[in-house]
């Protein structure tokens, strides 16, 4: 334990014991100054009064001396708790402005580079001796590219802010019909791509969800793996029903992840070896969705096949 912390549990040290043990000396000095008995008795025709103290038991003044360590032992335990509470609440709050930096660090980071990209596009562009219309073609090709990528982050990070802001609604949703829109959507890129997304699912799943916020989650990571399919292979989305918990598993056939980078899959702006287009903020939104749904997003690969990446996303309902 550190000084500072040990002066502050001497400190809550003696306050408890002076608020435990000052009322039991208060009481015994009242009962001390108030125990006598006076008499009146008549002498040769005087009344004559005295006052007189009776014998005080042992017991009385033993008690009061043996609560002394039992309050100075019980406010030093007293102490100890509160200070370990208070650094509990110390460390969580710095673990949470070590984080709150970390991610306006990264997000510094990432908005930087397209508008960096923007800026130098445009600088060339206005100091070529003789721009020509593919010159423009090239350089616009360039803004608009850096362009997708800043408003990509922009609405991933309004995505996770307004997730962390609001509070998760549950409602009966029917997650089957959820899951299947989901997939329609997903297919529209990933026809272009050359990969096929397959469901299954029952009918009709009906749990109690914030049915915005999951369609979010399962969309994230769909996309992911529509993203890394390789063309001519399949995306597989699949939904159980696991006990209390609704499972959603989606398994592509990509390059998958490798084992030493599956614990960085879930920081803020992290970009693996597969993903060099991404925003980054896909799976950590996924996973916080999914926590306060009391559930959790896992990575596995290589997938049953082999090869590709298998990422379940659990819902208790």
């Amino acid at each position: 334990m550190s000084r500072a912390w040990r002066s502050l549990r001497v400190r809550l040290a003696v306050l408890g014991f002076l608020a435990s043990y000052l009322p039991v000396l208060l009481l015994f000095g009242v009962t001390v100054a108030t125990e006598y008995d006076t008499t009146t008795e008549v002498v040769d025709g005087v009344e004559v009064t005295s006052d007189s103290s009776p014998a005080r038991s042992p017991w009385v003044t033993g008690t009061v001396l043996a609560l002394a360590p039992a309050a100075g032992g019980l406010a030093w335990w007293w102490a100890g708790r509160a200070v370990r509470r208070y650094e509990t609440m110390y460390d969580r709050l710095q673990h949470a402005a070590d984080a709150q930096r970390r991610l306006i660090e990264e997000t510094s980071h990432e908005l930087r580079i397209p508008l960096a990209v923007l800026a130098t596009n445009a600088e060339v562009l206005l100091a070529h001796p003789a721009p020509t219309l593919e010159v423009y073609r090239e350089g616009v090709e360039r803004s608009g590219r850096a362009a997708t990528r800043l408003r990509a982050v922009i609405d991933e990070l309004l995505v996770d802010a307004r997730g962390r802001a609001r509070t998760v609604d549950r409602q009966p949703a029917d997650v089957a019909a959820l899951v299947r829109a989901v997939t329609d959507d997903a297919r529209v890129l990933a026809s272009r791509r050359g990969v096929t997304v397959t469901v299954t699912a029952p009918s009709r799943v009906v749990g109690a969800v914030d049915e915005a916020t999951v369609r979010r989650a399962v969309a994230n990571l769909v996309d992911n793996a529509v993203r890394h399919a390789p063309r001519g292979s399949a995306v597989d989305v699949v939904l159980e029903r696991r006990g209390a918990e609704l499972a959603v598993v989606v398994t592509d056939h990509g390059p998958g992840i490798a084992a030493a980078e599956l614990a960085h899959a879930f920081e803020p702006f992290w970009h693996g070896s597969r993903d060099a287009h991404g925003t980054g903020l896909g799976l950590p939104i996924a996973r916080q969705i999914a926590l306060a749904h009391g559930g959790d997003v896992t990575l596995t690969s290589p997938g049953p096949a082999g090869d590709g990446c298998v990422a379940t996303l659990t819902l208790r309902c």
